[in-house]
């Protein structure tokens, strides 16, 4: 029986040096049960154990210059590389050359083509919609849901607890004006693991590392992470080693070095824990991770392969 898989992507985690700018070099409890007690910087060994990987992945892809969203989430979503196929790294938005690829090769495409269970976790408000049509600037991840016709979540899902606020608690949603209940980060993890229930695979979009790093504010980063650390660690007591696969990576490194402003080239960590894990364990870069995924649903018994590169 393959396991349900939960894929909790974050936007701008990379593994840096522990120097005192880096708020990773904390200790954040919940997180290291990820990595084996480990603090999530660049001294953290790679392992894995039965049903455990811990990788750090490279996010540069063999392409000069500093990692972007829009392709470092179309090569993680896809499996192909999206920074060399547009010539170079680019964001926050997918590259028009790499949209064909993104429709045809996405994770949520991939896996209903074989009559699997898709779900994307986030909610989005009506604003979000009217600006996305209006310009046509969707998110990778909202492209490739309505690519593959999965169904985008609003507020009404939040309020009905089938779906999870971006921030987790819905908090930056009441400061915008929208009314919805505030929920603690334990509670965004049982939304979570109840869609799972009903899911073969779900995939959650957290930005906001990515933002605390742009804003370089060490107290903003280490709220954002105390977050990551309650959901997390009441995450963990709600899944199943033998019927759940927790997949946690990146697309680019930022929020580990507040020091600048910028992205960095980085390495992004790699977690999976869970049914499945061991197929995690030959994963070099972010081109890995989607057929990893299709592997463990598929119950694979062999390492995944990388599609073949498109042609220019």
């Amino acid at each position: 029986m393959s396991p349900h898989v939960l894929f909790v992507f974050l936007d701008g985690v990379g593994l840096g040096p522990p120097h005192p700018r880096n708020p990773f070099a904390e200790n954040w409890p919940g997180l290291k049960r990820l990595t084996c007690g480990q603090r999530w910087t660049d001294r953290a060994h790679p392992f894995h154990r039965p049903r455990h990987v811990f990788r750090p992945l490279d996010a540069t892809l063999g392409v000069p210059g500093l990692p972007q969203s829009g392709t470092g989430q179309t090569a993680l979503l896809t499996g192909f590389n999206a920074p060399r196929i547009a010539g170079r790294h680019y964001g926050p938005y997918a590259h028009s050359r790499t949209r064909a690829v993104l429709a045809r090769y996405n994770i949520f495409r991939r896996l209903k083509t074989r009559g699997l269970s898709v779900a994307f976790a986030n909610a989005y408000p009506p604003v979000f919609f009217e600006q996305a049509r209006r310009r046509d600037r969707w998110s990778v991840t909202t492209r490739c849901c309505r690519e593959a016709d999965v169904r985008l979540r609003t507020l009404e899902d939040l309020a009905r607890g089938e779906a999870v606020a971006a921030d987790l608690t819905g908090r930056r949603l009441r400061e915008a004006g929208f009314p919805v209940t505030l929920i603690d980060e334990a509670e965004a993890a049982r939304h979570l693991a109840l869609l799972l229930q009903q899911h073969h695979f779900v995939l959650f979009e957290y930005f906001l590392t990515d933002q605390a790093g742009h804003h370089q504010d060490m107290d903003e980063a280490r709220a954002v992470l105390a977050s990551l650390d309650r959901f997390f660690s009441a995450l963990l007591e709600l899944l199943d080693t033998e019927r759940h696969l927790l997949v946690v990576t990146s697309d680019h490194g930022n929020l580990e070095d507040l020091r600048v402003r910028t992205h960095t080239r980085n390495p992004v960590p790699l977690i999976a824990r869970g049914r499945g894990a061991e197929l995690f364990r030959h994963t070099r870069d972010l081109r890995d991770v989607t057929p990893a995924i299709v592997a463990a649903l598929e119950a694979a018994a062999t390492p995944p392969r990388r599609p073949a590169p498109l042609r220019p």
